[in-house]
């Protein structure tokens, strides 16, 4: 079964994109999808709208074959808990620390302001090189260490999808071991991801499907996925 499905989906345009008319697209298990587009203002509307930040011109969104109400609150609230977004447009509640902006989720679900991050969290805040920052707020981080606690908090959402736009870019060249073994340890579970990336490599290693975006049509190809050591 798809988790997603969209038909008939048509985007208004964004920033300085042209919009995406008419177009079907569906998301299953296993599935690791490249975006690439002629406007890249175009690829990020794609992302926005799967994780239902973009309200569409018309179509139908169906998570796990149920229609989705894109006008209720309580069922969008219910999807993005299943949904880790990570891009440019994602942000930090600037009240709160880094610590309890990963942890904002756990808090709400279990009810309990005592819980802490565990040791893996806690390993994978030190390797992205925020574990000092941890009980500071967002201002006070620069704007890679934000775009890292944002990282951390999409993860431990323990989220069913994976949504990234240009992920080399929060993370960085200099940790892209770091960026494939994310990648790496999500494709393992099976679980579907959909990324816009520059980084060739990133492409050829996982994508197992490509989006095309051009002049307002949408459009999915299949790929052979193979590994290239560089």
């Amino acid at each position: 079964m798809h988790l997603i499905e969209m038909s008939n989906y048509s985007l208004a345009p964004y920033g300085s994109g042209y919009g995406i008319s008419g177009f079907y697209f569906a998301l299953a298990p296993g599935d690791a999808c490249a975006v690439e587009a002629q406007n890249p203002d175009d690829a990020h509307a794609f992302l926005r709208a799967l994780a239902t930040l973009a309200y569409p011109l018309n179509g139908t969104f169906r998570w796990n074959g149920r229609r989705l109400n894109l006008k209720s609150y309580k069922e969008l609230l219910g999807y993005k808990k299943q949904v880790g977004y990570i891009a440019p447009d994602a942000a930090l509640i600037s009240n709160l620390t880094v610590r309890q902006n990963i942890l904002i989720q756990r808090y709400y679900l279990e009810n309990d302001l005592n819980i802490d991050l565990d040791d893996k969290l806690l390993a994978m805040c030190d390797t992205l090189g925020i574990c000092q920052k941890l009980d500071r707020r967002p201002a006070d981080l620069n704007s890679m260490e934000r775009q890292m606690a944002i990282v951390i908090r999409e993860i431990s959402k323990k989220p069913e999808i994976l949504l990234l736009d240009r992920p080399e870019d929060f993370i960085g060249h200099a940790k892209f071991d770091t960026l494939v073994q994310l990648f790496k340890d999500w494709i393992d579970q099976r679980k579907p991801v959909v990324f816009v990336s520059y980084d060739r490599r990133l492409i050829r290693r996982f994508a197992t499907r490509k989006i095309l975006i051009t002049n307002g049509s949408l459009t999915t190809v299949d790929i052979k996925q193979f590994v290239v050591d560089e």
